[in-house]
This record gives structure tokens, sequence and C-alpha cells, in this order.
């Protein structure tokens, strides 16, 4: 059964096989569409795999804005997601989870309340805890927080397993999947996007590419097409800390931009901490005592049985981390699907952003702060 009816001519397709590019080749494939997704090490090899698997609103500085965008991906992950795990045929370990975003003094307490109200304007579960309930909810807290926003509408997952899954869930409606290989380029022709070169010197013909390229997009833009739009390439560092005999966590945490959150194989995921090497990137002890003192500082009563470190790359979206999503002016057939470094929140809403907008032609009111407006050729 297809979500929509397909009335693109040709294959579509989709360069980069993370959480984004596999949720729009999911999506436009139920709908009928022709699609071959790339990616060069194997879907999820890269910053999704080693996420948190976190699908929470209000994932980090986030404004109004991006949280009502986090609000309504949340609810498109409900939807797909019993879809997605019977397709796939892969238990990735999914929970809802209960996240405190922990005030130890007034400003944390303005930070932490205007998250409140935003996440309640959005429609999701959320409230005020004072400390002694926050001790309450999870003894191993400190002493220190005085209280914080208690969001109930977030999920979790081990996000490789998820990936594999998904990766099933897409050629189960009809997605080709090219793993191992390389696009270097596209063939532009009157204006349009037509196909995609490979490194091996074979291409493939297209009706349309979208690119869900993360952190490579600039390079990508630039040296493909012609294009100047600034999207980092960041850092982020990250720890995976064992329980020991240890009890789960009774919730998940969030305090010093660090989140701290206990998945179903028993690993607390904490992270993350951004490092300016950008694509350099590599574990670090500096980074790794930092946060194992946030950990510390915010949750004494947890003590790791085991310290795992972990860096990824992820891409910086120009104005405050808005996803960069639709139509590239200056080159037809060339469409974005970037988000910032919440790419496992933000992809079931660029999927379907993406999905209506190249059926339907519908932008998404959400999309009107996308930067893609501003893009301009070289």
């Amino acid at each position: 059964m297809t979500d929509q009816q397909s009335n693109i001519d040709g294959t579509v397709v989709i360069i980069g096989g993370g959480v984004v590019g596999c949720f729009v080749a999911y999506r436009l494939a139920s709908a009928g569409v022709s699609v071959t997704l790339v990616e060069q090490e194997g879907p999820g090899s890269g910053a999704t795999g080693n996420s948190a698997g976190n699908i929470q609103p209000g994932s980090g500085s986030d404004d109004t804005y991006k949280i009502a965008l986090g609000a309504e991906s949340l609810a498109l992950w409900r939807k797909y997601l019993p879809q997605i795990k019977a397709a796939g045929g892969i238990d990735y370990l999914e929970q809802d989870v209960r996240y405190i975003y922990a005030a130890t003094n007034n400003q944390e307490e303005r930070e932490s309340r205007q998250i409140l109200s935003d996440l309640t304007a959005a429609g999701l579960k959320a409230e005020w805890v004072d400390g002694p309930t926050a001790r309450e909810i999870e003894p191993r807290l400190a002493e220190s927080i005085i209280g914080g926003t208690l969001n109930q509408d977030c999920i979790q997952m081990e996000p490789k397993l998820f990936m594999a899954a998904m990766a099933k869930a897409a050629e189960s409606v009809g997605v080709t999947v090219l793993r191992q290989k390389q696009a270097v380029g596209l063939t532009v022709t009157g204006g349009r996007a037509k196909g995609v070169v490979f490194q091996d010197g074979s291409s493939l013909d297209c009706s349309s590419v979208v690119l869900a390229t993360g952190a490579w997009t600039l390079k990508i833009m630039s040296e493909w097409i012609g294009y100047d739009l600034q999207v980092e390439p960041v850092g982020l560092q990250k720890l995976h800390l064992g329980l020991g005999s240890a009890a789960l966590l009774n919730c998940a945490v969030r305090w010093n931009s660090v989140n701290i959150v206990n998945r179903r194989d028993g690993l607390v995921h904490a992270g993350s901490k951004l490092d300016s090497a950008g694509f350099d990137a590599k574990p670090s002890d500096e980074t790794r005592d930092w946060l194992l003192a946030q950990v510390a500082a915010i949750m004494p009563g947890f003590q790791p049985s085991s310290v795992e470190t972990i860096a990824a790359v992820a891409a910086s979206t120009p104005e405050r981390g808005i996803p960069l999503i639709g139509e590239l002016p200056g080159t037809d057939g060339v469409l974005l699907a970037v988000p910032s470094t919440d790419g496992f929140l933000m992809a079931a809403l660029l999927a379907d952003m993406t999905t209506n907008l190249m059926i339907n032609g519908q932008a998404h009111e959400l999309m009107q702060r996308s930067p893609l407006a501003q893009a301009a050729p070289r």
C-alpha cells in the first residue's frame, strides 16, 4: 500500500544513507517512486549509527520554531515506526523515555522553563518538577538540582539496529540500495540534473537528486554544482557507559548541553561535546574526562562500570541549525534534505517535507525558514 500516488517520471537518486536519506527513500518508494539510494559505506555507518538514537524534541539549544519542527517529526516517527519494524524484521530496542532538563541555578531554571513553555505550546507532554520530585524519579540525581522540565514525549532506540531495519524496510518497498558506491558528480543538461556519476566511471540516469549528505553537503554542492552554502562539518564526541550490575536509569537527563540516556541494551549514552576539528574529529582523553565530569556532577549516584569513547561528524547548518530542506535554486532537479546535529529527530519530518514537495509540489509551512532561499550560484 502506498502513501500517495506518484507522478514522478524517472528514477530519484538519493545520495547519503544516513537516517535522513533512508527515510526519504522509504517514503518516496512507498508512494510508488523509483528510488536508488547511494551510500559509500553502507546505511547508518556515519553520524547516524553513532548517535544517541534520540527522537527528542528540545534536544539542544532549540527555540520555539525548532521545537515545533521536532514535535511534528515525533508524530511522524510514531506513525511510521510500526511499519518499519514489521518490514525490517529487526528489534531495534525502541523505548519511550522521560527527559529531565535539570536546573541547578536560577539561570538554568529560566532556560528550562522556557523549554517547558515551548514543549507544551507544541502539544507535547511536559511538566515542571522540583528537585525532590526529580530525585524521587531518579535517586542518583544530584542534590544540587533545584528543579527541571520533565519531557515525557521522547523515544530512544539503538541506532545501528534501527538502520539495519530501515534499510530492509526501504528495500521491501522497492528502493535499490547501492552500497560501497561513491558518487563524484552530476550530469546537468539544460540546467537540470539528469544523472549521477560514480568514482568507478559508471553513471546512473535520473529525474532528480536528493542530497542527504550531512556534513559533506558544502563540499558536494561546491564541487558538483558551483554553490557555496555554509554547511560546516562539526565533530561530536560522546561516551557509551556501562551500568555493570546497577539498575537502569529511571529517566534521561539533559544538563550543561549533555544528554545522558539509558539504552535498552544496558549502555548509557552521554554526549555530545562539539569538536572544532570537524572531519578530523577523533576521541580524546580531554573530552572523555570532560563528559565524565558532567555525568558525575549531575548524576553522582551513577558510577559507570566501563567507558567507550566515540567521535562522529555531523553538519552544522546556517541560521542556528535550521534544516536545509527543499529545492536548490539554479539547478532544477536537485533537492537538499540536511538537518543540523539533530538528524535522528528531524529525519521523519524532512522525509515528509521532501515527499510532499516532490510528489504534490507542496511546500510545508515549516520550510519557510530554510536558508535555501538565500543560496546563490558562484
